[in-house]
């Protein structure tokens, strides 16, 4: 994979808008989602990483069913202490790896609902998975009835750190027509600290906030320009580039665009759970 030399920049010293790296999942990427790698050497010369995701910080991922967003969501969920994670398919095969507690009422039932903030009290680690297996029109029902209060619970809450998988499918009018209690946290969850990571598979899909609320947003291969397209201006980035970043990307690996233009795209590979 080849990337621009500081020669070729024609850009301010402290812009490094035009870079592209590739960080090791495990030593470099994870470190510096946490604030613990700052830069990384490219050619001889460090080059200054986005800023970390800290908590308030929203991250949109883009990319198809199979190419591993969610493996990816998982391992970056798991650096956060409290996390809950609205499962709209019923018991997703990846989340259930992430180990986290399965979450079927909101509020939960008491012993489990004074086992979660009796953690949270002692500054512990929280994982939930929200949803379980709609096999009828009732339980379509009564789903988007659990993610609805799960989302609102989690507005309430503070601090929390909010999955939404498949986003498209929680905001479409003909599905679960939770957009705009989704759209109200990536818009004010900010102030209370929490962070909104939104999963899906094309951003015409979605609400727009999706992207433009996003400190981070990450995307796999594809070969659709009005995707791309949308990606790069929505994070303000010249789609050219954007797009022949994402055409060099070997598969299962991923491109992470900061909002802050001065910064570098980040590829990375997340392992499997």
């Amino acid at each position: 994979m080849s990337y621009p030399t500081a020669a070729a920049r024609e850009l301010p010293p402290d812009h490094f808008g035009n870079y592209g790296v590739v960080l090791n999942w495990d030593r470099e990427y994870v470190p510096w989602s946490r604030g613990k790698y700052r830069a990384h050497d490219v050619q001889g010369e460090k080059i200054p990483l986005p800023d970390p995701w800290k908590p308030g910080v929203h991250w949109a991922l883009c990319g198809v069913t199979g190419d591993g967003k969610s493996t990816h969501a998982v391992g970056m969920l798991r650096t956060r202490k409290w996390v809950c994670a609205l499962d709209p398919k019923g018991e997703d095969e990846t989340l259930e790896k992430s180990g986290y507690m399965r979450v079927r009422s909101m509020p939960p039932p008491r012993k489990q609902d004074r086992e979660i903030w009796e953690r949270v009290n002692q500054g512990l680690p929280v994982g939930l998975v929200v949803g379980f297996e709609a096999k009828s029109d009732d339980d379509d029902e009564a789903m988007r009835k659990l993610l609805r209060e799960t989302i609102n619970w989690t507005r309430r809450s503070r601090g929390w750190t909010l999955y939404v998988d498949e986003y498209e499918l929680l905001s479409s009018q003909r599905m679960m027509r939770l957009g705009d209690s989704i759209e109200r946290m990536l818009i004010t969850a900010r102030r209370a600290g929490t962070s909104v990571m939104t999963a899906f598979q094309n951003p015409a899909w979605v609400s727009k906030h999706a992207i433009r609320q996003a400190g981070l947003t990450t995307v796999w291969q594809t070969g659709n320009q009005q995707m791309v397209k949308a990606i790069a201006e929505a994070t303000g980035r010249d789609w050219r580039k954007v797009a022949e970043a994402i055409d060099e990307l070997p598969r299962w690996h991923s491109l992470t665009i900061p909002k802050d233009m001065r910064r570098p795209l980040i590829v990375t590979k997340a392992p499997k759970l």
